[in-house]
């Protein structure tokens, strides 16, 4: 049996309808070099929220403390603009506004 967890977020699930609309766009990437970083928080800078999901096996390869680096480089530039950062796993990452509801689906004990 499957249990599902939910992240809720401060932000209105729907948006009224006066409201403007934004494209939620999603977007991958292979992290090869930490020199990529500058791109990945780029990313926020448009006017359209993104999902980025990142595969970080390549960079892991070279080296094993990657993830760890990777997280603290990019968290603080993606909490300031409203999004969350959730590692998959050992091989990607994935970064999404705080407006999507995320839920984690696990099996019951």
């Amino acid at each position: 049996m499957l249990e599902m967890k939910s992240r809720e977020t401060s932000q209105p699930r729907f948006k009224e309808s006066s409201s403007i609309q934004h494209q939620l766009c999603i977007k991958t990437v292979s992290i090869h070099s930490y020199s990529q970083l500058d791109d990945l928080k780029e990313n926020l800078l448009g006017k359209d929220p993104i999902i980025l999901i990142a595969k970080i096996s390549p960079i892991v390869s070279k080296d094993p403390k990657a993830p760890t680096k990777l997280v603290n480089k990019i968290y603080p530039t993606y909490v300031e603009n409203n999004y969350s950062l959730f590692r998959l796993g050992d091989e990607r990452i994935m970064v999404i506004p705080n407006s999507v509801r995320v839920e984690e689906f696990k099996n019951a004990k």
